[in-house]
């Protein structure tokens, strides 16, 4: 046949390939599967290649800090409201830092100071301001009446509130440089303090220790007893109490969690050179 097309009527045309073409084909054809893990192995060998030759810096992408590990960091106070016979209480309770005294009139407030108020009352002798019960400032001996049961000592970061006439406590302060004040002690291991007897309504203030063992302070925007608040204290949570200076005048600050300062106090009374405050202050790396 010259031509495939051309068949003629008595010849007949084979469909496939020689036997062998056919064994070739067979043969050609198992390396087929050969192929694509060939081109695999070859494309990770490129791609190592040039990670060994590039040295360009790499995009790292940033580990995300929690929000709560940032929250543990700040400095602020909680402000919590609650109602308990029928007494309105509001809880002051700072976050991430630390207690001291602070003596003298504070007329611009610091920004590392979140919670702050007026401490041990003061009164006249002699024609002279003093305060009134035991004081020790940094160390510092100013005053030794003991005048009244409850006290707080403040020793490096540690604050102890407690109820009696006499304290090592007291001592220890002026040993470790440390701050003691006096005031009337309302609350003491969950109960009320007995010789609260006073009858004189008046805003009340106090510094305390919840049974969870946090410190805070309460205070009231009404006027009642010692004895009614020390009540709504114990039934709020609180273990141990004593009461913090004045009412109407006495100055409180603190700040929230957004920053803002909420104030309350006569800021233009001309407070004598020995008033004192209960503070609690940032960590020094946060102090600008």
């Amino acid at each position: 046949m010259d031509r495939l097309d051309n068949i003629g009527e008595n010849e007949i045309r084979i469909i496939g390939n020689s036997p062998i073409e056919q064994r070739v084909e067979k043969r050609s054809r198992k390396w087929l599967w050969a192929i694509p893990p060939i081109l695999i192995l070859l494309a990770v060998l490129l791609l190592w290649a040039r990670g060994c030759t590039d040295q360009s810096p790499k995009h790292v992408q940033p580990t995300v800090v929690p929000s709560d590990s940032i929250t543990e960091k700040d400095s602020y106070v909680i402000m919590e409201d609650t109602t308990i016979n029928d007494i309105r209480l509001r809880r002051f309770i700072p976050v991430n830092a630390r207690p001291k005294l602070r003596v003298g009139l504070v007329k611009e407030i610091p920004d590392n100071l979140i919670l702050g108020a007026m401490a041990a009352d003061y009164g006249t002798y002699d024609n002279r301001y003093e305060v009134v019960g035991a004081f020790v400032y940094q160390g510092e001996l100013r005053s030794h009446s003991k005048s009244k049961y409850g006290f707080c000592a403040i020793l490096k970061d540690t604050l102890v509130i407690g109820n009696a006439l006499a304290t090592s406590f007291f001592e220890k302060a002026i040993e470790e440089k440390g701050d003691f004040f006096r005031q009337h002690a309302l609350v003491s291991e969950g109960k009320v303090v007995c010789k609260v007897l006073s009858k004189f309504e008046a805003l009340r203030r106090s510094l305390c220790r919840l049974n969870d063992g946090r410190l805070c302070i309460i205070e009231t925007d009404m006027r009642v007893t010692f004895s009614d608040f020390a009540e709504a204290l114990c039934k709020d949570g609180v273990s141990d109490a004593i009461a913090l200076a004045g009412s109407g005048a006495a100055v409180r600050w603190a700040v929230d969690v957004k920053g803002r300062r909420f104030f309350t106090g006569a800021d233009e009374y001309d407070f004598p050179d020995v008033v004192n405050y209960i503070v609690w202050e940032k960590p020094h790396s946060e102090k600008k």
